[in-house]
């Protein structure tokens, strides 16, 4: 199955998407960079503002007229606008085949399989669950999330809403996932999260982000 995924939003997204490549290719599918080339069509969407959720419906349509005019057999639609408005977007939206919130993203593997749209390897699923594949075009320069959500109850935000209350990633977690990165060419890492400030605080094990970049440092060359 080819597969072309396109990423909207932050940077945060960015790194779910290339989580979420790596998790599909595991799979036997085959990457490719055009969508008119894809027969699997992932569009990762952002639900931030207006204007993000008008691009995000815009890039569904256009992946779903792929259906009709090239090659896509479907269209899978992710991420954080599909976390808030899912069901009224199931109606809206009848091309698009599967719908998964940022929080149901452990279900894109198996949902794609019943739909046979993905070979059943389970043996291939060998992959750490910070793998990721590089979908840009400056892999030296590569993200790095080091928690997810946010606690702030700021009323111009949907972020608590659509990716829930913070949570901070493990220190040996993240510092494992920055050492595939420099395998993968890594020069130059960004570290980010809703919150980076706040990275450590639900844990109670004493490590903060001082602590977390130290580490980060010692156990790996990125300069």
């Amino acid at each position: 199955m080819k597969v072309a995924l396109i990423t909207l939003g932050c940077d945060k997204n960015t790194a779910d998407s290339e989580r979420y490549l790596a998790q599909l290719l595991d799979h036997g599918a085959e990457q490719v960079q055009s969508v008119d080339e894809a027969e699997l069509i992932v569009v990762n969407t952002c639900g931030f503002i207006d204007a993000a959720k008008r691009e995000s419906i815009d890039a569904i349509v256009q992946a779903g007229r792929l259906k009709t005019d090239g090659t896509a057999k479907a269209v899978v639609a992710v991420g954080c606008m599909i976390e808030r408005h899912k069901n009224e977007l199931v109606d809206a939206l009848p091309e698009v085949d599967l719908f998964l919130g940022a929080s149901e993203m452990d279900q894109l593997v198996p949902r794609l399989q019943e739909r046979g749209l993905l070979a059943d390897l389970t043996f291939f699923a060998s992959q750490h669950p910070g793998t990721r594949v590089y979908a840009g075009d400056a892999p030296h320069v590569r993200y790095l999330k080091i928690s997810e959500g946010c606690d702030h109850g700021c009323a111009f935000c949907a972020i608590p809403l659509m990716r829930g209350r913070h949570r901070s990633f493990a220190l040996d977690e993240i510092v494992r996932e920055a050492q595939l990165l420099e395998l993968q060419g890594a020069r130059e890492v960004s570290l980010v999260a809703q919150d980076l400030a706040h990275y450590g605080r639900d844990r109670r094990d004493g490590v903060a982000l001082p602590e977390l970049l130290s580490a980060l440092v010692r156990e790996t060359s990125i300069p």
